[in-house]
């Protein structure tokens, strides 16, 4: 029996028998989740890095703005200081959590960076289910009968 075989009605992928189409779906899915994520999880790290977990107190308008501050803020401002961007350019960042988020301009390069270094790993996130997802669509219907198949016009 090959790897990939359609059995009286059921599937048999990598070593699991009399797997229906639904799950079929799921360990593709799972299995190239696991591809992906085992070449990169920088999306996972920016957005860890970037949680407000360390406690700050004396914090401006503490009641609206996040309570604390976040790892790779504390590290950009190690690094950048009080460095400003050039020829007073503002640039606006996310500040906040849910409906009280806000864009506020900020002419420091460590803020900016600090403030914009989740989103980049959520959009990367956004990014890489995506790529799974084309690759689970794609190899699942190479093995599943044509009545099984699934068309996803949006990816």
């Amino acid at each position: 029996m090959d790897t990939t075989e359609e059995l009286g009605g059921t599937y048999f992928y990598h070593g699991h028998a009399n797997v229906t189409a639904p799950e079929l779906f799921n360990l593709i899915f799972i299995e190239s989740l696991s591809d992906y994520l085992g070449l990169d999880t920088s999306a996972t790290v920016m957005i860890i890095i970037g949680q407000p977990w360390i406690p700050v107190s004396g914090k401006l308008s503490a009641a609206t703005n996040t309570p604390g501050t976040s790892v790779i803020s504390k590290i950009a401002r190690a690094m950048f200081k009080e460095k400003r961007l050039p020829f007073g350019v503002r640039l606006e960042a996310p500040m906040g959590k849910g409906s009280k988020m806000k864009m506020v301009p900020t002419s420091k390069i460590a803020p900016f960076i600090g403030r914009w270094t989740p989103w980049l790993g959520y959009a990367q996130i956004v990014i890489m289910l995506e790529l799974v997802s084309k690759r689970t669509r794609n190899k699942y219907n190479l093995i599943a009968r044509p009545s099984d198949r699934i068309v996803w016009p949006s990816f």
